[in-house]
């Protein structure tokens, strides 16, 4: 009896040390961190923000929020026009204060029989009663100064007709033949702590890559997973630890380049060409930020620029080692501990690119439940509104050094982990 005691205490011993110990718990990125400090500088009662401004949404349930940001650029690729449709979709009973905290100049109504939001000192506000299927809509009139610096992607255009680069002129007309030159920027990067770990359980980890996989295979568009949806908020690991990194998130661009009134050759990365011009498909990643497309142009003529911007997940990234299907079956291959300390990376990485995505859709901020979507639309503005007079904005010299300082004392706090490009 003392035998079979002692060898089943042995073997309970060394199957306790084959079994990885996970002691430690890690947070995975939130969206809520980028929103905290965006609010911390908007509601900065020194700066003299405006209570209308800071307050929060109020809704009986789910929304769907679907929203498209038209950016008109001039002919050097500088944003002239932002406007925003934006679409909702109130799905319960009850009473609803919805606040968008801009800033917007003014707010005109897209669905019939239905008031157009109020704006005031920026600020925009639906309110109301919904008995269950309340859809709203507006089309707001952003600032381009302000949206040119908070915009995920930029374009720099130019044209050599021989005399060196130049901007196009306005409405993306061509003086002659020549080169066009269109260079796509992905602005979304920025630095990052993000958690570690030296192991972690590989059958946990494949749950959430796999949805992460299947999000990335589907068709731009949809608001990318976060961890106050559906990827985990902890992680249990051993070995826990921080890692500087830079963090960015995909950006899918599609949509076309075309010339009328000349013949043109459209060249680069992802383009398809066409007898007008080409077709432009592809992601711009952490590893590739920029692309420059190209048109030969044989004389006078209009480019047509027209982009969709979408932020999305690298399907790439996320595909499972060894050509496996799925990181279900990597769980089940007995991944050796490199694999299993790179896939909690690439999970912590998903849920960041997650977080710093909410920056960017919903665009506005609002702080709703539900789901919905954000694209942006690239076009030239139309000669007609780039030679329009614009107000223009007069900084203000002691506010803006008083927003700097206390931006400097959020880093300096380790509070900034998240803010806009």
């Amino acid at each position: 009896m003392q035998r079979v005691t002692a060898v089943t205490l042995a073997l309970t011993a060394v199957l306790a040390s084959a079994a990885p110990a996970y002691a430690a718990t890690i947070e995975l990125p939130v969206p809520g961190a980028s929103r905290a400090q965006e609010l911390a500088l908007v509601c900065n009662k020194v700066v003299g923000a405006l209570p209308d401004r800071c307050k929060a949404s109020s809704v009986p349930g789910p929304v769907v929020n679907d929203e498209v940001v038209l950016v008109g650029v001039d002919g050097a690729g500088t944003p002239h026009r932002v406007l925003l449709e934006q679409r909702l979709l109130l799905t319960k009973v009850g009473d609803y204060v919805i606040r968008e905290r801009g800033p917007a100049r003014a707010a005109v109504g897209l669905v019939p029989d239905s008031d157009p939001p109020n704006t005031k000192f920026g600020a925009v506000v639906f309110q109301g009663f919904t008995p269950g299927n309340r859809k709203l809509g507006a089309r707001l009139t952003l600032d381009a100064g302000l949206e040119a610096e908070r915009l995920p992607l930029r374009a720099t255009v130019s044209f050599d007709g021989g005399d060196g680069p130049q901007p196009l002129a306005p409405g993306g007309q061509l003086p002659g033949p020549g080169t066009v030159r269109v260079v796509l920027e992905n602005r979304t990067a920025q630095p990052a702590e993000l958690p570690t770990g030296s192991d972690a359980d590989a059958a946990v980890l494949a749950g959430p890559l796999d949805l992460a996989l299947r999000t990335a295979k589907a068709p731009p568009g949809p608001r990318l997973p976060t961890t106050e949806t559906t990827l985990p908020k902890t992680l249990d690991v051993s070995g826990p630890a921080r890692r500087q990194g830079t963090q960015s998130v995909p950006l899918h661009i599609s949509g076309s380049l075309r010339v009328t009134g000349a013949a043109a050759k459209v060249t680069g990365p992802g383009v398809t060409a066409l007898p007008d011009g080409g077709v432009v498909a592809g992601t711009l990643t952490a590893e590739l930020r920029t692309v420059e497309l190209a048109a030969e142009v044989d004389g006078a003529g209009t480019l047509r620029l027209d982009l969709n911007v979408v932020p999305a997940l690298d399907e790439r990234v996320l595909a499972p080692p060894r050509d496996l299907p799925s990181w279900a079956a990597w769980s089940r291959s007995k991944p050796p501990l490199a694999e299993r300390r790179a896939a909690l990376d690439l999970l912590v990485a998903t849920a960041a690119t997650g977080a710093r995505a909410s920056s960017y859709s919903p665009y506005l901020g609002a702080d709703l439940p539900g789901t919905g979507s954000t694209v942006f639309r690239y076009a030239f503005t139309p000669p007609d509104t780039v030679s329009a007079a614009r107000p223009v904005l007069h900084p203000r010299p002691g506010p803006i050094a008083i927003v700097l300082a206390a931006v400097a004392l959020l880093f300096a706090a380790g509070t900034a982990v998240w803010r806009r490009s």
